[in-house]
């Protein structure tokens, strides 16, 4: 962290300083834009409804990085990098309720997540290009931009998908990569999809703090094209079945199979019958709240960044 910090203070130091080097720069616009932050990530989907749960019980965090370039006085294209977390907790479902929804959500032990006490956690890598439109145009130099300026934000991007659960041990809880474990019939491990298509949508509101810094505050929910990023969809199998695929009798990844598909058992609950309702088959989303500094980079900055000189000892 410490090491993080250092180079980030490194990068403001450098961009002030070729600010200062170039007075005459402020008179024009800039048009390309760097930035980083963190926040919070939410998912949405068999095991948690933001409506029904609230944010807060499967909220995870986020780190991000984005290259920004302006096209106009209202539109740019954003690169984006987000690393996140993600997770969600039958045993938790109800605990922070907005609103009730029908379909067998009650609260607690009325639940029917509850008795079906499943969790999964997973750990993504997005990459985005997500278009910024700028609600206050801004015409002229960057230095006239406005103190407040909302925007919305679209989008395609992709994202690595690996959910794991957790079981208990002799040692404590372990880890159980559920992309490598087939749990349902309509999800083999060799169609399992690891990466997934995504389609951001978002608000955010930009604050300008200095000249050159602006602080970014947004939220944006991706839709998803997979019921798969909590790894529960349909209906129970068998336990015939779920052994059968995954190595047949005998076998540690099928011992554990028969664990993780079905953990009613575990909350005092008779096993589910195959055809029993396991989720809904509606895709999953995920939220991404953060924050952010964004810098205006100077016009010379690729060349101060890349110029020969700046790697070579001068000697006089």
């Amino acid at each position: 962290m410490r090491k993080i910090t250092f180079i980030l203070c490194l990068f403001i130091a450098f961009v002030d300083i070729a600010d200062a080097q170039s007075f005459y720069s402020r008179r024009r616009d800039r048009l390309w834009m760097a930035s980083y932050g963190l926040g919070l990530a939410t998912y949405h989907g068999d095991m948690h409804d933001v409506l029904y749960d609230g944010f807060s019980s499967a909220s995870g965090w986020s780190l991000n990085g984005g290259i920004r370039r302006k096209f106009g006085s209202q539109l740019s294209l954003r690169l984006d990098l987000n690393y996140y977390q993600i997770g969600g907790d039958d045993a938790e479902g109800g605990a922070n309720a907005i609103i009730n929804r029908p379909g067998g959500r009650a609260s607690g032990e009325n639940d029917t997540r509850f008795i079906r006490n499943l969790n999964f956690r997973s750990r993504n890598l997005e990459l985005s290009l997500l278009a910024v439109f700028n609600l206050i145009p801004v015409d002229g130099s960057y230095t006239r931009r406005p103190v407040v300026n909302p925007y919305l934000l679209f989008g395609i991007g992709r994202t690595t998908n690996r959910p794991k659960t957790y079981l208990p041990g002799d040692q404590g809880n372990y880890s159980v990569n559920l992309w490598e474990i087939q749990t349902e019939a309509a999800a083999p491990v060799s169609s399992y999809p690891k990466a997934v298509t995504v389609i951001p949508f978002g608000v955010g509101l930009r604050i300008k703090a200095s000249r050159q810094i602006d602080i970014l505050l947004e939220g944006a929910r991706r839709f998803t094209f997979t019921d798969y990023l909590d790894d529960v969809a349909t209906v129970y199998p068998s336990i015939s079945e779920v052994i059968e695929w995954n190595g047949g009798p005998g076998s540690e990844q099928a011992n554990i199979a028969a664990q993780i598909y079905d953990r009613s058992v575990e909350g005092g609950f008779e096993a589910r019958l195959k055809g029993n309702t396991r989720g809904r088959e509606n895709n999953d989303a995920y939220y991404i709240f953060s924050i952010r500094l964004e810098f205006y980079l100077p016009d010379n900055f690729l060349s101060e960044l890349l110029s020969p000189s700046r790697r070579k000892p001068k000697f006089r």
